[in-house]
């Protein structure tokens, strides 16, 4: 080991001190944006993006501060161009699946009732908002969220489980529950889900090799799955 390398992981803060400093950074500019949310010009809908967005070039930030590159949170060139598209598609029928089996599997529990979307009533049969949406939400969204949560968290988590066998297996979990909690908007059956998804997306990024591009591209897929969904779907009663 060289002296560069021992010197740039004792430059390192302690995991918990990054995900600290991520999470409060949001959650700050998620408290101003819900200050300003009156006077925002897109409204309710948007909440939340300006703290996905400043907890992503933190998290952008502290990686490229300590490592030098983005290749930290797995923002590389797939090894295999031509298996991107089988990975994409094989996330997303595994949290079709999952969309199915969940609420059966703890029906004899509760009734999970289902994701609380009304905040994008304003899509239905609206052609212009849905076409915007599906858009901006890549950008907004499924780019930002998986810096934070894949590329960022799940290093963290890592390095705070440190070699313990299961740490891989602590790290997706952990940063799902957080990802899970922070749609709680979205009611409980929408925290749930997206914890559910965490986990699925957190198990991919690990088993693609850590290629961030194949989860964003995933996740985009099911923003624009959703947002067909939510234009086609009937008025509310």
């Amino acid at each position: 080991m060289t002296e560069t390398s021992v010197n740039v992981r004792d430059q390192r803060p302690h995991p918990l001190t990054a995900i600290g400093i991520v999470i409060v950074v949001s959650a700050v500019a998620f408290g101003g944006e819900l200050a300003l949310a009156g006077s925002l010009p897109w409204g309710e809908e948007a909440r939340g993006v300006i703290a996905v967005l400043a907890g992503a070039i933190t998290a952008i930030w502290l990686t490229v501060r300590q490592a030098g590159t983005f290749a930290g949170l797995g923002m590389t060139r797939p090894k295999r161009w031509w298996t991107v598209p089988f990975w994409v598609f094989g996330i997303l029928v595994t949290f079709g699946t999952a969309q199915a089996l969940v609420p059966q599997l703890l029906a004899p529990y509760f009734d999970l009732p289902p994701p609380d979307m009304s905040r994008y009533d304003f899509i239905r049969g609206n052609a212009q908002a849905a076409v915007a949406m599906a858009l901006l939400l890549p950008l907004t969204a499924a780019i930002p969220e998986e810096i934070v949560y894949r590329g960022f968290l799940i290093g963290q988590f890592e390095r705070l489980y440190g070699e313990a066998p299961a740490a891989a297996v602590l790290a997706v979990g952990s940063q799902a529950l957080i990802f899970g909690s922070v749609h709680f908007q979205w009611g409980l059956g929408g925290v749930v889900m997206t914890s559910v998804m965490g986990l699925i997306w957190g198990a991919a990024y690990l088993l693609c090799g850590r290629n961030l591009w194949i989860v964003i591209l995933a996740h985009s897929a099911a923003h624009i799955a959703l947002v067909l969904g939510l234009y086609s779907a009937p008025a509310p009663a």
